[in-house]
C-alpha cells in the first residue's frame, strides 16, 4: 500500500569478520624505565597471543584491503570485528558459531544503521537513519517476519503494527499540518477503519469489504454529519443530508502525501 512505508531491511554490507571488546590492560602496561620506547612501529599486521601462544586479537587487513581489528575467545572463535570500509566504518559482534548478533554501520553519506539479530540474516530489531528522510525502527518475530514499524518520514511520525509480512494491521499516523489518524486493516490487508482529526475536524469511517458501514465527518459548512452506508451509498443520515464520503485510501493519502 502506497500510504504505508514499511521499513526496508537495513542494507548492511557485512564484511566476513567480527569485532569485540577492549584489549587487556596488560597490553598497555607501563614499560620498564630502562626499556627503549620506539617513536613508531611499521607493520602490516599485529597479533596478540596468550600464554599458550594462541592468537586472541589482532590488527591487519581483510581480503578487500580494509584495515581491521578483531578479537578471539579462548576456544578460538572470532567474536568481534571492526573495519574501515570504502562506505564507512563497520562493527560486528558474533556468537560462538560465527553468526552475527550485532552490526553497526556509519555510512559516509550520513546513512547509519544498527541491527540486532538472532544470528546472521535473522533480524530481530533494526534501526536506521537516512538523511533527508528521517529515522526508523523495525521489530521482527522468531520467523523473521516484520511485526512493528516506528518511523519519522519527512517529519511525519507513524507507528504500524503488522499482521503478516508487510501487511499492516493497525497504524497511527500524523502530519503536523493536516491531522492525525488511527487506521485499521482486515486480514486481507484492506483498510476498513479510520478514526482521527482532519484539519482539526473529527471523523470516523468504518467500512465493510462491500462498502457498508458507518461514517461521521464534518460538512463544508461546518455541520456534523452521521450516516449509514450500504454498497457505497448513504441509506440513512442523522441530519437528513448525506455526508461527504471520500474513499478510505484517500483519507490516508491526505495525511501522508
Amino acid at each position: 500500500m502506497k500510504t504505508i512505508h514499511i521499513i526496508a531491511i537495513i542494507a548492511i554490507s557485512f564484511i566476513a569478520g567480527m569485532f569485540g571488546g577492549a584489549f587487556s590492560e596488560r597490553v598497555f602496561a607501563n614499560p620498564k624505565n630502562d626499556d627503549a620506547v620506539p617513536d613508531q612501529l611499521l607493520a602490516k599486521a599485529f597479533y596478540l597471543v596468550d600464554e599458550n601462544k594462541k592468537p586472541r586479537a589482532g590488527m591487519s587487513f581483510d581480503d578487500y584491503g580494509n584495515p581491521v581489528i578483531y578479537v578471539i575467545d579462548k576456544e578460538g572463535n572470532t567474536r568481534g570485528y571492526l573495519a574501515s570500509t570504502s562506505i564507512g566504518p563497520m562493527l560486528t559482534l558474533t556468537d560462538k558459531k560465527g553468526g552475527m548478533n550485532v552490526a553497526l554501520k556509519a555510512g559516509d553519506d550520513g546513512n547509519s544503521a544498527i541491527a540486532l539479530m538472532k544470528t546472521s540474516g535473522q533480524p530481530r530489531m533494526m534501526m536506521q537513519y537516512e538523511p533527508g528522510r528521517g529515522p526508523g525502527m523495525a521489530l521482527y518475530d522468531d520467523n523473521n517476519t516484520g511485526k512493528a514499524v516506528l518511523m519519522v518520514d519527512h517529519g511525519k511520525p507513524s507507528i504500524t503494527l503488522l499482521q503478516g509480512d508487510k501487511k499492516p494491521a493497525i497504524s497511527l499516523l500524523s502530519d503536523p499540518q493536516k491531522g492525525a489518524m488511527l487506521a485499521a486493516w482486515n486480514s486481507r490487508g484492506q483498510h476498513r477503519l479510520s478514526l482521527g482529526l482532519m484539519r482539526d475536524k473529527p471523523l470516523l469511517f468504518a467500512y465493510n469489504p462491500d462498502d457498508t458501514g458507518l461514517l461521521f465527518n464534518t460538512q463544508r459548512d461546518g455541520r456534523p454529519a452521521l450516516g449509514l452506508l450500504s454498497e457505497g451509498s448513504v441509506v440513512w443520515s442523522a441530519s437528513g443530508v448525506a455526508p461527504e464520503m471520500p474513499a478510505m485510501d484517500g483519507i490516508l493519502d491526505q495525511i501522508l502525501r
